[in-house]
């Protein structure tokens, strides 16, 4: 199907580079075709980016990660107010045939460089493609320069990235640092292969429901603390069943009046030291424990004290 474009329809027209569209227009998100399209509008205008970002719908910071794009394609300078676009169609540039990437964190790429990649990489160009189709959008400027990285720097197939990035999606922390953060992680660890990642995905989404049970045994209105999962994937490794963890929840409600994982926890341990993995077993312990008190019982100062020793 052929589609013409009617020029009657519009009331007056600006021009748009000749490069922008051969070389850049399929590397640049959303955002980044809207801010340019703005500037090249308001040529000569003096815009700020939250001017530019409230006129266009779109927030400060894809505002400025659209800058960032368009600055590394030499088409706008770092003084976003100047009339940058006025030599950029004369302007020819040719994807380098042979790209030096850094070894640091960051991969300072241009579009260019990415475009080579994507050009003489068929994994690089199916992980950019698949990448999007896990995100529902066009990746950014900083998505493209985070997944190569992880691919050239950190040496993880697509696949993996690919399974890191639909994990990471599914306990909404799909951004690109905590992607990164987490594709380090499995490589220092050496997670590299598809069946490892397949299983480091497994365990980590059985820590996931665990700790959501947890949540709801203790009635929970906020997420866990990092120190609060670190407890409860403990207990997931020593086999806690959900009962006994309730009932220690239960006593410690009872004691201490609060939440507080660490009692919980030296409840817990106190029973497996003795042997005790159910309910039961707990609830004729404690029976027999109160049968064989003298008469003398902590007080809630006593307790007080003795959670101190616990911390929050």
């Amino acid at each position: 199907m052929e589609h013409i474009l009617k020029m009657g329809a519009f009331g007056g027209v600006f021009a748009v580079p000749n490069i922008v569209v051969d070389n850049f227009i399929k590397l640049a998100n959303e955002s980044a075709v809207k801010v340019l399209l703005y500037m090249l509008r308001n040529k000569g205008k003096q815009c700020s980016t939250a001017e530019i970002a409230k006129a266009i719908n779109i927030t400060e910071a894809q505002a400025e990660e659209a800058f960032v794009f368009w600055e590394n394609a030499n088409i706008f300078s770092g003084d976003i107010g100047s009339d940058t676009m006025e030599n950029a169609e004369p302007v020819k540039t040719e994807p380098p045939k042979k790209i030096i990437l850094p070894s640091a964190e960051k991969y300072n790429l241009s579009p260019s460089e990415i475009a080579a990649r994507i050009e003489g990489s068929p994994e690089i160009r199916n992980l950019f493609s698949m990448a999007e189709s896990s995100f529902g959008r066009m990746l950014n400027h900083s998505e493209h320069r985070g997944f190569i990285w992880m691919h050239d720097d950190l040496g993880l197939s697509a696949e993996v990235i690919l399974m890191i990035t639909a994990y990471s999606i599914s306990i909404n922390s799909g951004n690109i640092n905590y992607i990164k953060k987490t594709a380090a992680d499995w490589a220092e660890r050496g997670i590299t292969t598809l069946d490892r990642a397949e299983a480091e995905v497994k365990l980590l989404e059985e820590k996931n429901t665990f700790q959501g049970k947890i949540m709801r045994i203790f009635h929970m209105q906020r997420a866990l603390t990092a120190n609060e999962k670190k407890i409860a994937d403990e207990w997931n490794s020593r086999l806690y069943n959900d009962d006994l963890i309730e009932y220690a929840y239960e006593r410690t409600a009872e004691n201490i009046n609060k939440l507080n994982f660490k009692y919980i926890d030296s409840i817990l341990k106190g029973w497996e030291q003795k042997g005790i993995r159910t309910r039961a077993d707990a609830e004729s312990d404690n029976k027999d424990h109160k049968d064989k008190e003298t008469g003398h019982s902590f007080d809630l100062e006593e307790y007080k004290a003795l959670v101190n020793d616990f911390g929050e």
